[in-house]
Formats: structure tokens, C-alpha cells, sequence
């Protein structure tokens, strides 16, 4: 066994030096394009120049930003900025009402999972006071959008399948986004390190479901519960394993975004368009899931019919 261990750690070694060298010398043996075509290309990939291997997408984005002025580094530095703000404003919204989806009943793990990983947090009418839910109705009641929980099974199943269809494509968009752009300088030869992170969400989002699962059969189920779901911040009142999943993250999304190399103001613009569709998407599939599996709305008109 230990054999094979050492064995596969060579391979691995040898596998990388070559890759290293490969690239090294395919981007020694090139020389950059003039600098009115490489300094501002906005959606001009490294294969708008270059043809052959994967790694040239190394030298694009080096001859980008070794030709481009001062001016225009600083305003690759400020694009950057902006981008890592992406994970940590847009897709943390805390929409709708403080990112409460409200259940009648508590959702199966792995509808709950894929709730959470789209940025919403589940909750059974019971854990909240009647004010929240009162607020919480009269939001899906005052929404065209939101008010299919009012409507029948039907038009709730049409409307998760046209929101999945959308977010189907907002992802689509946004892997189109990074292909057509200088890529991340994290692994520039893997094109959808965006998109990866969106969809890595799942695992913080397990290690939510799962604490929430543990601390909801504790409680019995019958005892009104104080917690993280009416906060604004995801997972910020659960245990500490659920924040430090949620912060390791949104961390990892903020070094993605950063990384991806010489943004253009216009790109940047695409870049903020199509991670709020994709936000949006999201958050209504997750929203329209939780009304066709578990529509709250007969639980919360008896606990307010009972405060009356």
C-alpha cells in the first residue's frame, strides 16, 4: 500500500513538472500581440490570439497586463476590487424578507440542501413569532411574484420549472462570462471557476441542513426556536461549524471573483448583470421549491386566526 502511495505521488510530481515546463516553454517561444490589441480587449479570450495549446492563455493575460499603462493597471486594480465585492453584496442579498422561505412543514434534506446552497433558509411557521409571519404573508400576498403560494400546485409546478429553466441559464451566461474573458489567475487553463463556486455552495449548505436537522429533533419540534433563519447573514446564529462553512465560502468566492485577470470596465458591467440574474434565478427557484413542497400559507391563516 505504501508502495503504491509513493508511486502515485511520483506520477503526480512528474505529471506536474511536465505541465510546468510545457507551459513554460509555450509561452517562451511567443511573442505578445501590439498593444492596442491586447492592453483593451474586453471578451477577447486568450484563443482570439493565439492557437494551439490551453497554457497560452498564461501569456495572454501576461502580455495584457505587461503592456497596459499605468493608468489602466490602476484601473485593473479598481475593476478587481469591485469584482471581489461580487459574492460578498449580490449574491449575499438578503431577499426576500431577511432570506426567510416559510414552510408548513420541515423540507426534505436534500430540498433543504439545495434551499440553502441558492441562499435561502427554510423555516417552519412554528419557529417564528406571529409578527414575522404575519409580515412574511403579506409579503407573498402583495407580489405578483411571490404570490403563487396563494395559488394552485399547478401554477407553483410551472413556475419552479420556468425559475429552474432561468437559472439554467443565468449559469449558462455566466460560464459564457469567464470562457470570453482573461480568465482566473488561479488556474487560468480551467475556464469556470465562477460557476464551480456557485455550485460548491451545496457543502456549506449540508453542514447547515444537517446542524439544523440535529437542533430541530433536540428541540422536539414543539418549542418556538430562536435561530440563524431570521437573520439577514447566512447561518450567522448557528453553530460555529455552520458559520465557519459559510465564511471559508464566501471567502473562497471573493478570491475567485479577485482573481479573474484585466477586467474591463465593460466587462465588469456584464459581469454584475449576469451575477444578479443568476442571484435572482437562484432565489426564486429556491423560493418557488420550498411554496410546491411545503406551502405555508394554510398553517400561518390558523396561527393568525388563533392570535385573533
Amino acid at each position: 500500500m505504501r508502495r503504491n502511495n509513493q508511486f502515485l505521488f511520483l506520477s503526480l510530481l512528474l505529471l506536474l513538472s511536465f505541465t510546468l515546463s510545457t507551459a513554460d516553454k509555450i509561452t517562451d517561444d511567443r511573442t505578445c500581440p501590439a498593444n492596442e490589441d491586447i492592453v483593451y480587449s474586453p471578451f477577447k479570450p486568450w484563443f482570439h490570439f493565439y492557437r494551439g495549446s490551453n497554457q497560452l492563455c498564461w501569456i495572454t493575460s501576461i502580455c495584457a497586463l505587461e503592456s497596459a499603462d499605468e493608468a489602466r493597471k490602476q484601473q485593473f486594480g479598481a475593476t478587481a476590487l469591485i469584482m471581489g465585492l461580487i459574492p460578498l453584496t449580490l449574491k449575499d442579498v438578503a431577499w426576500p424578507e431577511r432570506r426567510i422561505a416559510l414552510v408548513s412543514a420541515p423540507l426534505p434534506f436534500a430540498a433543504a440542501v439545495i434551499v440553502r446552497a441558492l441562499g435561502l433558509e427554510p423555516t417552519v411557521v412554528g419557529e417564528l413569532d406571529g409578527d414575522h409571519v404575519q409580515r412574511y404573508v403579506q409579503w407573498m400576498q402583495g407580489y405578483m411574484f411571490a404570490n403563487v403560494g396563494l395559488r394552485s400546485s399547478i401554477w407553483t409546478t410551472m413556475r419552479v420549472g420556468m425559475s429552474f429553466a432561468a437559472l439554467l441559464i443565468s449559469y449558462g451566461l455566466l460560464a459564457l462570462v469567464e470562457i470570453f474573458s482573461k480568465r482566473s489567475s488561479l488556474g487560468c487553463v480551467f475556464p469556470v471557476f465562477a460557476l464551480s463556486w456557485c455550485f460548491t455552495g451545496v457543502f456549506p449548505a449540508i453542514i447547515h441542513a444537517l446542524f439544523a436537522m440535529q437542533r430541530r429533533q433536540g428541540k422536539g419540534g414543539s418549542e418556538s426556536m430562536s435561530t440563524g433563519s431570521v437573520s439577514a447573514v447566512q447561518g450567522a446564529d448557528e453553530a460555529w461549524p455552520v458559520q465557519l462553512a459559510w465564511g471559508i465560502y464566501y471567502v473562497a468566492g471573493t478570491l475567485i471573483f479577485t482573481s479573474i485577470m484585466a477586467v474591463t470596465v465593460a466587462e465588469l458591467a456584464v459581469w454584475i448583470f449576469v451575477q444578479i440574474a443568476v442571484t435572482a434565478a437562484s432565489k426564486m427557484f429556491a423560493l418557488y421549491l420550498c411554496l410546491l413542497l411545503r406551502n405555508p400559507d394554510p398553517v400561518a391563516r390558523q396561527i393568525r386566526s388563533d392570535e385573533e
